[in-house]
């Protein structure tokens, strides 16, 4: 970082008003310097844009006789201390220029620091959305178990969770509820991505964990919920595990494997 001493070398060098040996000595300096380079740089810039700002102004004729006679006369030429006054002069040039780097500086800084606050601000409420969703489907499905309880369905159901295998809806969880005296069962499912309308969802219950038997297709609402009951197209000896796949409108009679959404037992 460069320091307030050579934060005033630089306002003076780009004013010219170094001496030449100050002058020789700050070019070595910036030379091996690219933060004072860039300092430079920028004065320059403002420098010219200053000057560029003064109009140009015509002396009256008189003026330039005046002057004239006042050279062609014999002058006391009096040899003033080197820089007794310069830093007089100078000072209110110097802290104009400082005020500019320091300007410059906040702006550099302030933007990115804004920009990372705006972009945390983002992730809070993403997160407090995704909580709050999860807490949703969690009460949905303790809500269906407890019901399932009071009923005294519970003792002879087989009961899976299932998992998302999607990276784009990983929040997606389901609860499949197998009856397997009664060869039924109450598929629940949060968050999973709706469909366009040639596509559907289908339910696969695996008989013995190995054979899929198809259990209907669904499709889920705006929210990605969906409660159906099923029941399979053909006996089932023990089932398995439970899984969902993508396929086309009304399904298909096997399973596409690499169009599974869902799985879990």
């Amino acid at each position: 970082m460069i320091d307030e001493r050579m934060e005033e070398q630089a306002s003076l060098h780009v004013l010219g008003a170094l001496s030449p040996e100050e002058a020789a000595q700050f070019k070595r300096t910036m030379a091996a310097d690219p933060e004072l380079q860039a300092c430079v740089a920028r004065l320059s810039v403002a420098t010219g844009a200053l000057a560029g700002s003064v109009p140009a102004v015509e002396p009256p004729p008189q003026l330039r006789a005046k002057i004239l006679a006042q050279v062609a006369e014999p002058q006391k030429i009096v040899t003033l201390p080197e820089r007794t006054a310069r830093p007089f002069l100078w000072w209110g040039w110097s802290l104009a220029f400082g005020l500019v780097v320091v300007l410059v500086i906040l702006n550099l800084h302030v933007q990115p620091l804004r920009e990372t606050v705006t972009a945390q601000a983002r992730q809070i409420t993403d997160l407090n959305q995704m909580v709050q969703t999860l807490e949703a489907a969690t009460n949905n499905l303790q809500q269906t178990v407890l019901a399932l309880q009071e009923t005294n369905r519970l003792a002879g159901l087989r009961i899976a969770m299932l998992n998302s295998l999607l990276t784009d809806s990983p929040k997606a969880v389901a609860v499949s509820l197998w009856d397997d005296a009664k060869q039924e069962g109450v598929f629940v499912v949060q968050n999973l991505k709706p469909l366009p309308a040639d596509r559907d969802y289908q339910l696969w219950v695996l008989d013995n964990g190995t054979t899929p038997v198809d259990a209907g297709i669904f499709r889920v609402d705006d929210q990605g919920n969906v409660r159906v009951e099923f029941k399979t197209k053909s006996l089932i000896k023990v089932a398995g595990k439970f899984a969902v796949t993508e396929e086309a409108r009304g399904g298909v009679a096997s399973p596409t494997l690499k169009n599974m959404v869902l799985i879990g037992g």
